[in-house]
């Protein structure tokens, strides 16, 4: 394995998989060349250069829920497909790996119309368009999920997970068990923040800090400022508040509990460290995937799920108590959490990548035969 390429773009939840099985493949072979293919506009450019990665943007603009307007694809399409077989001819990649997301679609579509072996991962419960549609040419399709709902060809199925950083796998590995009086709740409205999550824990500051229970809030740079403001009005509640969290491996480690948002990295996140979460499922996604991924933690024991239209009526601060009321509450949803994870999921992958760029097949194709 020489030459590897990995596109997506749009969020996080597509980009940051891309990334960890970018690091697993250049901690396994040093030598390999990894390109990263996204989109002109969005963060999945900013991020790849900042992990050491060369990047290629391509003329690509969403399409979903525009109406009339999705015919814009007719005009940014046969571009990128144009460069992206440019791109393809010269870099001469021997496996493209397409994490979903549009800004991900013509590379895909181009190495399969050229016959390169493609690959795609999907991170989500409910697969978004781009790889319902990629997942009909491409050869593998690594799902962090089983295929519950029968949308690809099981040929082609490997349930991997979701491929995370090392940092966040090698702390389910080196975690602590030192018991604390204080109970420490983290709040992550994900990347760009989360406005509804903000005002929830905004509304319940004078619950947490009856209860001795202490904050780490990532606010998202947007809503930094609003929800500082009103820490510091409520003078007496122990919280550290930052827009970004840089170390999530920190943040995990330090965290009895998590209330986040249920997007599939995160959740991923959650799983591999074993660690019990409060979700509250972003209500605009694309085909409500985030209750989906929520509802599989809750059934499992995992997870409490809220609802956002319902949180007017619901205080964060005593849903937390109940949990912490209960003895062994947390503990036990910490395990059924880690029974869900995968961390080793991007090894897979890359394990996946490997036999496909030496054979045309992937290592459960190869095993089989053997």
């Amino acid at each position: 394995m020489n030459r590897i390429m990995l596109t997506t773009g749009g969020t996080g939840g597509h980009i940051f998989p891309a990334l960890a099985v970018a690091e697993e493949i250049l901690a396994r072979f040093p030598r390999v060349r990894v390109m990263f293919v996204g989109g002109r506009r969005g963060r999945e450019g900013e991020l790849a250069v900042k992990a050491g990665l060369p990047f290629v943007g391509l003329p690509v603009s969403g399409v979903l829920g525009r109406g009339w307007r999705a015919l814009g694809i007719m005009g940014w399409l046969p571009r990128s497909l144009w460069q992206s077989w440019r791109l393809l001819r010269s870099f001469k990649p021997e496996v493209v790996l397409g994490f979903g997301g549009y800004a991900g679609f013509p590379l895909v579509l181009a190495a399969w119309m050229m016959r390169i072996p493609t690959a795609i991962h999907e991170q989500n419960r409910l697969p978004g368009a781009t790889n319902r549609l990629l997942g009909k040419v491409a050869k593998k399709v690594f799902l962090s999920l089983p295929d519950d709902h029968c949308l690809f060809d099981p040929g082609k199925v490997v349930v991997t997970g979701n491929p995370l950083r090392r940092a966040i796998r090698e702390l389910r590995e080196n975690r602590s068990a030192e018991a604390s009086p204080r109970r420490n709740v983290l709040v992550l409205g994900g990347s760009q923040g989360a406005k509804a999550v903000n005002q929830t824990v905004i509304e319940s500051l004078e619950g947490f800090t009856e209860q001795n229970i202490s904050l780490w809030h990532q606010t998202g740079s947007a809503d930094w400022q609003r929800v500082l403001a009103a820490y510091q009005e409520a003078k007496a509640v122990d919280a550290k508040v930052e827009p970004f969290i840089e170390d999530m491996a920190q943040a995990y480690g330090w965290a009895d509990v998590v209330v986040c948002r249920a997007g599939a990295t995160t959740l991923a996140e959650l799983t591999a460290v074993g660690k019990p979460s409060v979700l509250i499922p972003f209500p605009h996604a694309t085909h409500n995937h985030q209750m989906l991924n929520a509802r599989h933690l809750e059934q499992a024991g995992a997870a409490l799920v809220l609802v956002e239209s319902y949180l007017v009526q619901v205080q964060l601060w005593a849903v937390i108590k109940d949990l912490l009321d209960i003895p062994g509450k947390l503990r036990t949803m910490g395990r059924a959490a880690a029974e869900l994870g995968r961390p080793q999921a991007a090894e897979d992958v890359v394990r996946e990548l490997e036999a496909l760029a030496t054979t045309g097949a992937g290592a459960s194709r190869k095993n089989a035969n053997n």
